[in-house]
């Protein structure tokens, strides 16, 4: 380590003349800094806006496809019998009776002492006519049981213990169905017991399979489960319990293995009234969160706020996520920017060529103000959904033969917003590259700087050196001059 004294010599402050001569040479190392600083905001502004656009492809996304425009509420007269649930059921009333609940075959068998120890002979059981080997390795009840499950898939029985809490034989065997259409049988004949005799399981079927069995508006629908689905489009019955009979209906010869529902004259039963009708209010509520977000991304790229303006500071990621400052003033003027405005006023403006009452979104009360933001006239646009709700799903989802608004819009979003060629993707890419290059740049010029500031403290070192030479050899002469002076004064 060296230690330095400025201008001991000279009188100079020569390390002010060099950091001042450094910070000249340092010149073109700021412009660079600079230029990669506002490279560095640029990215940040356009994920800022690309979040914009990601939030309203959402909100157009919940409205680009029929199914999500058309929802639907629904009500029951009583929910004793059923609940339901529909997002884009077909519009109607129905009158719907529980005539009988689905279930699946259980079969029980006697009480065993032990369903770990071999209280079973050996042989085979048939399973729903799939005959199952019982040797010594498993001829327990636990041993059986996964014997059972293993070709559920090929029998369509699945196999159980039950404890029944008693002290000598607690433990049965449940045999279950897979489904509601699933009649099996069990012959246990062929299996002998662990002493002399034919064991007998004494099997007693508890509950016979069955469908779930709904009529509505006099038509019978059954089901698997005791969930009915598309028996009316988009509807959804969750069945609790079976409507009690108001009459017996009659039976006649001939229909003594014919369901009571089916007979000539069946029973009545009592009805639940179903009414579905158009959830305006849920449709009303999407349009809002669209015009919201349309505004959002408008009112970003109108921004008025300085690069370095508003109440918070510039985020640190490149995500724009924590920004609270809007960066819009950033990119002002961009053509990219520009490009997408147009291009999302253009959808926004362009009629759609449905079969409809509507082709614009001005005419159900969306309209553009001076500045490309959008104007909501909630008095027109509840009109439009009380009066032509159907119109107004066929504007904004489209129909058969022609797109809607906001499917235009969710095609034009999914690439502007596209994580591989979308703009943030591009200009990511970019930028990614330029620093790349700037910092290359700036290492090498940082490098010739170190040398540069070197090579300039050497050569004032080296004047210092010779002024002080030259300093004492005056001296010297001085003193030499004076010495003459005083021989020849004597």
């Amino acid at each position: 380590m060296s230690i330095t004294f400025s201008g001991l010599a000279t009188g100079l402050d020569t390390d002010t003349i060099v950091t001042d001569l450094m910070a000249v040479e340092r010149a073109p190392i700021d412009r660079l800094t600079a230029k990669k600083t506002s490279e560095t905001q640029r990215l940040k502004a356009y994920a800022q806006f690309k979040a914009k656009l990601d939030n309203l492809k959402t909100a157009v996304a919940d409205m680009s496809i029929t199914s999500q425009v058309r929802t639907t509420s629904v009500s029951l007269s009583s929910e004793d019998a059923f609940t339901a649930t529909t997002t884009s059921g077909a519009v109607g009333s129905y009158k719907v009776s529980v005539v009988q609940l689905s279930q699946v075959q259980k079969t029980v068998t006697r009480g065993f002492s032990s369903n770990s120890e071999s209280v079973l002979g050996t042989g085979t059981i048939s399973v729903n006519g799939t005959d199952i080997a019982v040797t010594e390795d498993n001829n327990s009840l636990l041993g059986l049981v996964s014997s059972i499950n293993k070709l559920s898939g090929t029998t369509g029985v699945q196999a159980s213990i039950i404890n029944d809490g008693t002290d000598d034989s607690p433990y049965h065997l449940v045999f279950t169905g897979k489904d509601a259409k699933t009649n099996f049988t069990i012959d246990e004949s062929k299996l002998g017991l662990t002493t002399a005799g034919d064991l007998d399981f004494e099997i007693n079927d508890v509950q016979s399979a069955q469908q779930a069995v709904a009529i509505i508006d006099g038509i019978t629908v059954v089901s698997d489960t005791n969930t009915i689905t598309g028996a009316i489009n988009g509807v959804t019955l969750n069945l609790n319990s079976v409507n009690a009979a108001i009459s017996s209906g009659s039976q006649i010869e001939g229909e003594e293995d014919v369901d009571p529902w089916n007979w000539q004259t069946p029973p009545v039963y009592e009805t639940t009234k179903m009414d579905i009708k158009s959830d305006t209010g849920a449709l009303k509520e999407k349009v809002t969160t669209f015009v919201t977000a349309y505004n959002e991304a408008m009112e970003w790229i109108l921004s008025g706020y300085d690069e370095f303006g508003g109440s918070s500071a510039i985020p640190d990621s490149t995500d724009g996520s924590t920004a609270d400052t809007e960066l819009g003033a950033v990119l002002r003027g961009d053509a990219t920017i520009n490009s997408m405005k147009r291009q999302l006023q253009g959808v926004l403006t362009n009629s759609v060529k449905n079969s409809g009452k509507f082709h614009i979104l001005s005419e159900i009360g969306i309209s553009t103000n001076l500045n490309g933001t959008l104007k909501q006239d909630n008095t027109k646009l509840d009109a439009a959904l009380q009066d032509n709700f159907d119109d107004m799903v066929s504007l904004l989802s489209g129909d058969d033969e022609t797109a809607g608004v906001m499917k235009n819009f969710n095609s034009l979003l999914l690439n502007l917003t596209s994580s591989s060629k979308g703009m943030y993707a591009v200009k990511k890419t970019a930028y990614d590259s330029a620093v790349k290059s700037f910092d290359s740049q700036l290492n090498q010029m940082e490098l010739r700087m170190t040398k540069r500031e070197a090579i300039l403290r050497s050569q004032f070192t080296a004047m210092e050196s010779l002024i002080s030479s030259l300093n004492a050899q005056g001296d010297f002469l001085t003193q030499q001059m004076n010495a003459l002076n005083g021989t020849s004064n004597s």
